[in-house]
């Protein structure tokens, strides 16, 4: 089940960029969902509370909060069915717009297209997967308890 879906100006997601963009620590290639693509470490060290909180804008999220990576998909890339056993509820939020649709398996059978300033929050344990994208689509998800 989707739980929340609403957008961010543009503004606040091209400084979500700038954040990002300071990331200088390891790129993960291999052992991870992402194919044809490549994502961070864990990267919540570099938002405070006051931000992740205009990020997600809900009572006490900041809290709850315990893992953020960014992702970027060259050319083709996409990403494998998964889902995240761990975490109570997961977000995406995209920041550009792109193709490489996020589709949700049973029971909602959905997609969703990515476009910028879109945030989606969603049930954890919903089969998920992106579709190939070849316009160097890149979200920033996070894991929420």
């Amino acid at each position: 089940m989707i739980h929340s879906s609403y957008y961010l100006d543009n503004k606040f997601v091209d400084e979500i960029i700038e954040i990002i963009n300071t990331y200088d620590g390891k790129q993960i290639y291999e052992g991870t969902c992402t194919k044809k693509g490549v994502q961070t470490n864990n990267i919540i060290n570099l938002f405070n509370n006051k931000l992740i909180k205009k990020m997600l804008p809900m009572q006490n999220i900041e809290t709850e909060i315990f893992w953020l990576h960014y992702i970027k998909y060259n050319k083709g890339g996409y990403q494998k069915q998964h889902n995240h056993p761990d975490e109570k509820y997961s977000f995406i939020l995209y920041l550009n717009n792109a193709d490489g649709d996020t589709v949700f398996k049973e029971p909602m059978n959905i997609k969703i297209t990515p476009e910028k300033g879109k945030v989606i929050i969603f049930d954890a344990k919903i089969l998920h997967y992106a579709e190939p994208s070849f316009k160097e689509k890149k979200v920033l998800v996070g894991a929420i308890k």
